[in-house]
């Protein structure tokens, strides 16, 4: 099945991962004069994974381009400028390939799965596809598809964006994933054009494969014509600032997310760090109707206070290129979040205060490593991550590094990272918001 906008959740992930049981496994990395970065990892599966990624997220916005990648990402699948865009798509669909198309703060990514043995073609069709030729006609057309994701945006991803607003304020990394409403088909075509022709180009671009020779990845990024050559603009600079951002909706559920200041994916041990601080903080069952009521320091506070009234709790780690977030998120009736919060804010400080150390310690890198193990599972995802990390600081820590550095994290460590998310609170908020604590109360 073939689709033309698929929004991603992944606000750009901690760390690139893959399981270390599969073997033989050979990975790549080569940079060619043109400015692309190839990078494969060849388990010698039968389906394989193509990816496209550009610096080229929301972050490089203007002000007055708000929704501009959202609108460019919603191009993906019209006409390339050699193919009108059915052909490509029937070309797709004839070899079995599934396109999709997803941004985030810092890159836009087009992403092709198909058969090992298509590989060729279905490299070429990808790089027609991450090249739309915006024609004015077809990006008319894509408006009611542009306004119809807007409708079903999920209330997590609405309350992730309200964070990074309240978190980075003006700053780039505060622009959103998603186009305001009163934007939707109403950007110029010649902006994004002019975007298009500053970012989607050979240097601002990585070629991921999973499944895939990496000769057969060379030789496309080395003689492919679709991309041109070029450098985009310096990733602008957006600091952690701390504060709040809501959105009252008729529901009676309240969606919050508490984070403080994270690390990049430019900082390696500050990734494994926060991976371990994420799972200290804790999450709720991971099962439906489980029995079991989730682990960590956090988690425990919420369910005291909750009190066998229901509540949703999940860990929030997030690493951009330079910059991140990593806290929590709680869902529950808007009338009793008040105490959830709090509660949850008073675990994450008695976290800064007191560390974890022993036992608890050991559980939570446990949990983070095979939180590592298990996203290395998908090697869609895997894909993404590392285009992500080739983008973000022009190296790759596999799953392996990964899992060493987090076995190496010290209760010191935790408790610094804990300090640093602690000294300034953001606070994402959405839906029946009235009851939620600003961040000045916490």
């Amino acid at each position: 099945m073939l689709s033309r906008l698929v929004s991603s959740r992944s606000y750009s992930a901690a760390a690139a991962a893959r399981s270390s049981f599969v073997a033989p496994v050979e990975e790549k990395v080569s940079r060619l004069n043109n400015g692309i970065t190839v990078s494969s990892i060849d388990s010698k599966g039968p389906v394989s994974q193509y990816v496209i990624a550009y610096r080229a997220g929301t972050r490089f916005e203007q002000a007055d381009e708000a929704g501009l990648v959202h609108h460019l990402r919603n191009a993906i699948g019209t006409d390339s400028k050699n193919y009108l865009g059915v052909k490509l798509l029937w070309q797709t669909g004839s070899i079995g390939g599934n396109l999709t198309a997803s941004s985030t703060k810092d890159l836009l990514i087009v992403q092709l799965t198909a058969l090992r043995n298509h590989a060729p073609i279905a490299l070429s069709l990808l790089g027609e596809f991450s090249q739309p030729a915006l024609k004015p006609w077809d990006l008319e057309d894509n408006v009611h598809r542009l306004k119809s994701s807007l409708e079903v945006i999920d209330p997590f991803d609405s309350t992730v964006e309200l964070l990074h607003k309240g978190a980075f304020r003006n700053g780039s990394l505060g622009n959103s994933n998603f186009s305001p409403c009163f934007k939707a088909g109403k950007l110029g075509f010649q902006k994004l054009v002019n975007f298009a022709q500053s970012h989607l180009v050979s240097g601002e671009a990585a070629v991921v494969g999973i499944n895939v020779d990496h000769s057969i990845l060379l030789q496309f990024a080395s003689e492919q014509s679709s991309i041109p050559d070029g450098r985009g603009s310096a990733v602008p600079a957006s600091p952690y600032i701390g504060g709040d951002s809501r959105q009252a909706t008729g529901t009676q559920l309240a969606h919050v997310a508490i984070a403080g200041a994270g690390v990049g994916l430019n900082d390696a041990k500050g990734v494994a760090v926060q991976q371990v601080l994420a799972a200290a903080i804790g999450h709720g069952p991971a099962t439906a109707h489980s029995p079991h009521h989730g682990t960590g320091v956090v988690t425990g506070n919420v369910l005291k206070a909750a009190n066998h009234n229901p509540v949703g709790i999940a860990p929030i780690n997030i690493s951009h290129s330079d910059a991140g977030l990593v806290g929590v998120y709680l869902v529950a009736d808007g009338s009793r979040i008040e105490s959830y919060v709090r509660a949850a804010v008073d675990g994450l400080k008695k976290l800064a205060s007191e560390g974890t150390s022993g036992e608890a310690l050991e559980i939570a890198k446990k949990k983070a490593e095979l939180d590592v193990l298990i996203r290395g599972e998908h090697p869609s995802t895997v894909a993404v991550d590392r285009a992500a990390q080739l983008l973000a600081s022009g190296g790759v820590q596999s799953a392996t590094e990964l899992v060493q550095q987090i076995n190496g994290v010290s209760s010191e460590d935790l408790k610094k990272a804990a300090q640093k998310l602690v000294s300034k609170f953001s606070v994402g908020a959405y839906g029946f918001v009235a009851n939620v604590p600003y961040a000045d109360q916490l």
